[in-house]
């Protein structure tokens, strides 16, 4: 058994709908997926014993009228012979038959007049349920004809979730994705399923898209002229003035509204949005109009020809008569206290991955320029920078070092950036950790106390991202203090050419990663306050610090909306190195907090961006691991498996940041596929948070006790967790701790307690998890009565939270959710039947089976058929 697809919530929708007899409209581009979404419905309708009549509309240029109802095999028309419309609607009255009936129409949009009238007549006739699909404008005028003025649910098609993006990619390649090249494919398609579909196809056939290692991973541009079939349905049915608008929106990229309305009229403006084939994306004092899926202007833009050349020509001269300058997709004004829109929408994020890669593939270019005429270690460290964050191969990387090394004793004082920046990069990028390492030793040669505090501070750095923690290898230290050191005057620093990061700010960037990495999270924060970097400055990874230092302390919902504000404010620059980092602190404050929901349209805008901060690899673990998690939960085990693949193979240890490593996920998922029990699946998981703890590494090992508690509590690694997190700083980590050690004493009312005490931290995650625990111990232990006031208790706190808090715990009472079928489906699954087994047992199709579990596990909110035992 599957599990619950793409769309799943959706289909639900339409189908409680149905059953209440409210007909509905579907609308969405060609390619959201219309077609697959009719075809799930139409199965489930089948299931509760409804007549269903499906037929898809063949366009309205049909070569004879009724066209759609023959060729659904309604009418049996002899070449020649007229068919009156008394014997059409007979004719569809009787394949709907006596009883409730349910009318699907896939591209109702396209019926011709003839055939959408007689479905009108029937559906008022016969008060049919009516199903139908169109592509944009809303409504079409065959669908109207159809509904013949009954009220109707009109639902337009969103696009995937990145998760759903992500399964249905691997799926289609047959292999793990790798997430960096997952959000290019979504940056393109636009979440779009069926371009999913296509670009991935066309990437693979023509080379852009490869397997290594048993991930798929892409070097080049996704982008291939075999796409211009899609491209072409996209832009089908628009008129002459309205395609030539397409071509000039391509020609613009992203514009401010100001600027797209001197070129094009508001009309063609207005019917492109109608279509759906426009995106408007808002902020404080502007709004950007570009084409969606970005695919449509990519294509277009790739493809030139005549039509590209006209239209530019069209744009210049339109521009040419006020101030041209106002064009410029790359040249966007920053102000640091307007947050933008990038993220109000998937569409948004999508928009914002192809803008991106199009930044920043022009700001590499820039500066590699600056740094051919003038190799400084500045100009230097910002072009490593931004070929890394290119993804540049290793190869590309090794020359530019190589001719620095030639350079860099021609600047005094600064070989320490440039060393930093290559232990860093070979540490987190190529795994050679003791090269990185050696790269750090103090200087033997000319002495200088500030160049080896720079080091000596990165060197602790490389150990919290990938020391060995098991191994017999340091542990990262705090750093002494560095203050700012005098300007030498033996050193003339040409203007513009200032390192724009002081060595002493390096430091103290390190130390109050330390400090978190500890537990002292107050010492962190006061740290990381008196860091000061220039807004000019390309790193700054101090305010994504202090967020997850302030976030650690316990102000959760204060770190979440700082970091929000800050992310918007890097999107809204292009400032690709921040998006990660930031979107990181949401994305774990989100988790914390129980709000699924908001969680899944976070990562999939984060991941749609495709911004990498490759040097900062703990916030791409993160941000992996939580995916993973979320997509486990909703039974998503393709994507949880590949993320997690991926997550391992950064090989980090990432001390200093919560739920970055691999091991808690990995113990899960084997538990979910029934791989092995919980104390063997966990162990491995166990031995590493009792290697950090006593390293001192608090943090990380805190939040993997508190994920390992709730699959199987080691009772001696968890009190040692957590009577260490009893003296940390903050009141977060002492919370998270007497969670632990309930756990870990298989105490119900310790964890009652716990429970309570979390939910007023906002940890509503943990608080959650420690009351459903504290449930299942007092069943175990016979104490019914207190058992069941208290899941009732848990009940009515899950629904009130909403943001789909129910995917952490099954239903109290699962028997009285189900159908009496669904139950005799469910309980012969869980004595061990297949899905064809229970068919034959009970004399029904294979595809009515499949229906029935899928409907068993969503609601009883199950990822395995091992889990229906216990929870029946």
């Amino acid at each position: 058994m599957s599990a619950p697809g793409p769309r799943a919530s959706l289909v639900d929708t339409v189908l409680g709908a149905v059953r209440e007899g409210t007909s509905v409209v579907v609308s969405g581009l060609p390619g959201s997926g219309r077609s697959t979404l009719l075809a799930r419905v139409r199965a489930a309708v089948l299931d509760d014993d409804r007549h269903v009549l499906s037929l898809v509309g063949v366009g309205p240029g049909a070569p004879r009228p009724l066209e759609s109802l023959v060729l659904a095999g309604v009418l049996d028309a002899a070449p020649g012979q007229p068919v009156s419309l008394g014997r059409a609607v007979d004719a569809v009255e009787r394949a709907l038959g006596t009883g409730p009936a349910v009318l699907l129409a896939d591209d109702a949009d396209a019926l011709d007049d003839t055939s959408a009238a007689v479905l009108g007549a029937v559906s008022a006739r016969q008060d049919v349920t009516v199903v139908l699909s169109q592509r944009p404008p809303y409504p079409a005028a065959p669908v109207e004809t159809v509904l013949g003025g009954r009220p109707a649910t009109a639902l337009p098609m969103p696009p995937l979730a990145f998760e759903e993006m992500h399964a249905t990619a691997s799926a289609l390649l047959g292999g793990d994705l790798d997430a960096g090249v997952a959000g290019r494919l979504y940056g393109l398609s636009g979440g779009l399923p069926g371009l999913v579909r296509s670009v991935a196809t066309e990437a693979r056939r023509a080379g852009r898209l490869v397997e290594e290692s048993g991930t798929w991973v892409a070097r080049r541009d996704l982008v291939t002229s075999a796409l211009a079939g899609d491209v072409g349905r996209l832009v089908s049915g628009l008129s002459p003035e309205e395609v030539d608008g397409v071509w000039a929106l391509a020609a613009t990229g992203a514009a401010e509204l100001g600027t797209v309305h001197r070129f094009l009229p508001w009309p063609v403006l207005v019917a492109l949005d109608d279509h759906g084939l426009v995106r408007f994306v808002e902020a404080e004092g502007r709004t950007t109009v570009t084409l969606y899926p970005p695919l449509v202007g990519e294509l277009l833009r790739q493809t030139g020809g005549a039509r590209a050349l006209r239209a530019a020509e069209q744009v210049a001269d339109a521009l040419g008569s006020g101030r041209a300058d106002e064009w410029d997709p790359l040249a966007r004004t920053v102000d640091t206290a307007v947050p933008t829109g990038w993220a109000a929408s998937r569409e948004s994020a999508a928009i914002l991955g192809r803008a991106l890669r199009r930044h920043t593939a022009a700001q590499l270019l820039a500066r590699r320029d600056a740094w051919e005429r003038t190799p400084t270690t500045r100009n230097t460290v910002r072009y490593l920078d931004d070929l890394a964050n290119d993804e540049a191969p290793p190869d590309a990387i090794e020359q530019v070092l190589a001719r620095a090394h030639d350079l860099a004793p021609a600047e005094t004082g600064r070989g320490s950036f440039l060393a930093a920046w290559e232990a860093v990069y070979r540490a987190v990028v190529l795994h050679e950790r003791d090269a990185a390492l050696a790269l750090l030793e103090p200087t033997t040669t000319a002495h200088d106390d500030v160049e080896d505090a720079v080091r000596e501070a990165v060197a602790q750095h490389v150990l919290l991202a990938v020391g060995d923690v098991e191994g017999t290898g340091p542990s990262a230290e705090l750093p002494p203090p560095l203050d700012r050191p005098p300007a030498r005057a033996d050193v003339t620093v040409p203007p513009g050419e200032a390192l724009l990061v002081g060595p002493d700010n390096v430091v103290r960037l390190v130390r109050g990663e330390v400090l978190l990495a500890r537990g002292r999270v107050d010492d962190a924060g006061v740290e990381l306050d008196r860091v000061v970097v220039p807004q000019s400055a390309d790193r700054q990874d101090a305010p994504s610090w202090r967020s997850l230092a302030l976030l650690c302390s316990g102000e959760v919902e204060a770190a979440v909306e700082r970091s929000r504000r800050l992310l918007d404010q890097a999107r809204d620059r292009f400032a690709a190195s921040q998006i990660e980092p930031h979107g990181h602190v949401v994305a774990l404050g989100l988790y914390l907090q129980g709000r699924f929901t908001s969680l899944r349209e976070h990562l999939t805008s984060v991941f749609a961006a495709g911004a990498h901060a490759p040097l900062r690899p703990s916030t791409r673990a993160g941000l992996r691991c939580l995916g993973a998690e979320l997509s486990l939960r909703e039974g998503n085990v393709t994507s949880a498996r590949s993320l997690a693949r991926q997550l391992d193979a950064l090989q980090l240890l990432a001390a200093s940041t919560p739920l970055a490593r691999p091991h808690p996920l990995a113990a899960e998922l084997a538990l979910a596929t029934g791989q092995a029990g919980p104390e063997v699946a966990t162990r491995a998981a166990w031995e590493l948070v009792e290697a950090m703890d006593r390293r001192g590494y608090l943090v990380a090992a805190l939040f993997d006790a508190a994920w390992l508690v709730t699959l199987w509590p080691d009772a001696r690694r968890a009190r040692q967790v957590a009577e260490h997190a009893a003296a940390a700083q903050g009141t977060l980590l002492p919370a998270l701790g007497h969670y632990v050690v309930a756990a870990a004493d298989r105490s119900p009312e310790a964890l009652l307690a716990a429970a309570d005490d979390l939910r007023a931290r906002g940890l509503v995650l943990h608080g959650t998890q420690a009351h459903a625990t504290a449930v299942r111990l007092l069943r175990d232990d016979g104490r019914t009565a207190l058992a069941t006031d208290e899941a009732h208790r848990l009940r009515t706190l899950v629904a009130t939270g909403g943001e789909e808090l129910d995917l952490l715990v099954p239903p109290v009472a699962p028997a009285d959710t189900l159908s009496p079928r669904e139950r005799e489906v469910a309980r012969l699954v869980a004595r061990g039947l297949s899905n064809k087994d229970v068919a034959r047992e009970l004399v029904l199709s294979d595809r009515t089976v499949d229906n029935h579990v899928y409907r068993i596990f969503r609601k009883l909110g199950i990822t395995s058929r091992d889990q229906l035992p216990s929870v029946l």
